[in-house]
């Protein structure tokens, strides 16, 4: 029972330590999985102006006008990925259009937010697709009426008819009136587009209505068929930072005779970096605040082994009387601490990787329960690090030496007759 209550310092500290390296390194692998499920493999490409150089050149500059020329073309997207076909899958781009409202009479319509997207967009958000089918790259390329609703759409305004292949007009609040066919139907997400506001009636509800990106620009009179921004798609094979590169090289090729534009890259993993950084900073400092209790445990260690040297001072005279050496004196008391801390470190270590799984599990009901929306997007990865493992079973073994030590070598300095004569 005494050797439990000593290493139960050491097993609070070695436990506290494990649980949280485990949390931080979970923390961190789930923000990179969730990042990735989200578009974290992807790279973020915009057409930016080039800014004056000169600080007095600011006064007079204006931010110029894109015209035709000045977007990023379909051509230039295809060489791209022709040129690193183990890089590249495609783009995923959106452009608002308009807010507006399907109407067949008083009791019939629907209000939605019209808006452009690529052919690859709706796997981008993860979209599911319920019936019919997505936009595609034709579409796309002819400008074409076509749209995808959603299922609370479908419900509020065909009801138990098949909206697949029916013709709507939604009349925008700009005024004009835009005629679309329906060729698929999405499950409404309200993770992406927002959670329902239930204060306000179901029918009256905005929902997304997805139409070709390319149609948009034609609906507001704009020859433009190009992007100004938009996210390249990368392989899960490929690396990141060489995407994001050899993109910036190969598409400011064709800009560099532009005096206005240029191109401008970035991906999300140099800010999931910084995000990492802080969290290694936070789990290392709590990490050291909860080895303050190892220190505790050692002094209680400590604090044992002198009892224990003390009740065992006949035992000790004997020994020495039959010709143990003080350093095998010394030993033995120290291999005795190491053990106990030693013991103590591996129960803790067990806690804390059991500690680290239960709050993972816990982690993922609450998710679950209260936030089911993101449930699909939040990738939960629990596992303990090694390296504090290791660490911990270490400086449990360094415990027992170091506070080991002094009870251990005042047992060696025992004079063998005190000893002997010792009640």
């Amino acid at each position: 029972m005494r050797s439990i209550l000593t290493m139960l310092g050491i097993i609070i500290g070695i436990s506290a330590v494990i649980t949280i390296t485990t949390i931080g390194s979970s923390i961190k692998s789930t923000l990179s999985s969730t990042m990735n499920s989200l578009g974290g493999n992807t790279v973020s490409v915009y057409v930016e102006a080039r800014y004056p150089e000169d600080d007095a050149d600011w006064d007079t500059w204006i931010y110029p006008d894109m015209k035709e020329s000045d977007y990023v073309t379909q051509e230039m997207i295809d060489a791209l990925k022709e040129k690193y076909p183990g890089e590249f899958q495609g783009i995923a781009a959106n452009n608002y259009f308009t807010d507006g409202q399907v109407r067949q009479d008083s009791k019939r319509y629907a209000n939605v937010s019209v808006q452009g997207m690529t052919s690859e967009y709706l796997d981008y958000l993860k979209l599911e697709l319920l019936e019919g089918r997505g936009i595609t790259d034709k579409d796309c390329e002819g400008r074409k009426n076509v749209c995808v609703i959603s299922d609370l759409m479908q419900n509020q305004y065909f009801g138990d008819e098949n909206p697949i292949g029916q013709e709507i007009s939604v009349d925008a609040n700009d005024g004009n009136s835009y005629d679309f066919v329906v060729v698929g139907v999405f499950k409404y997400n309200s993770a992406l587009f927002g959670k329902i506001d239930t204060s306000v009636p179901e029918k009256d509800r905005s929902t997304p209505l997805l139409i070709p990106y390319q149609t948009t620009t034609k609906l507001q009179g704009s020859e433009q068929v190009g992007y100004d921004m938009f996210n390249l798609l990368i392989n899960s094979t490929a690396d990141i930072e060489q995407a994001t590169q050899d993109a910036s090289d190969f598409l400011n090729q064709y800009y560099e005779n532009n005096e206005n534009f240029n191109i401008v890259t970035n991906n999300a993993s140099s800010s999931l970096g910084i995000i990492n950084v802080v969290i290694n900073v936070v789990t290392v400092a709590i990490s050291g605040i909860a080895a303050i209790s190892l220190i505790v445990g050692g002094v209680g260690v400590m604090n044992i082994m002198l009892v224990s040297i003390t009740e065992r001072t006949r035992e000790i005279g004997v020994r020495m009387a039959l010709g143990a050496k003080r350093k095998v004196i010394r030993m033995q008391f120290v291999i005795e601490a190491i053990v106990l801390c030693l013991i103590g470190g591996m129960i803790g270590i067990t806690l804390g990787i059991l500690n680290g799984f239960l709050l993972g599990k816990v982690a993922g009901l609450i998710i679950q329960s209260a936030y089911s929306e993101y449930s699909q997007y939040i990738i939960m990865s629990v596992h303990p690090s090694l390296t504090a493992i290791l660490l911990s079973l270490f400086f449990s073994m360094l415990t027992g030496v170091f506070f080991g030590y002094y009870p251990a070598n005042k047992a060696s300095k025992m004079e063998v007759i005190d000893a002997l004569r010792y009640e």
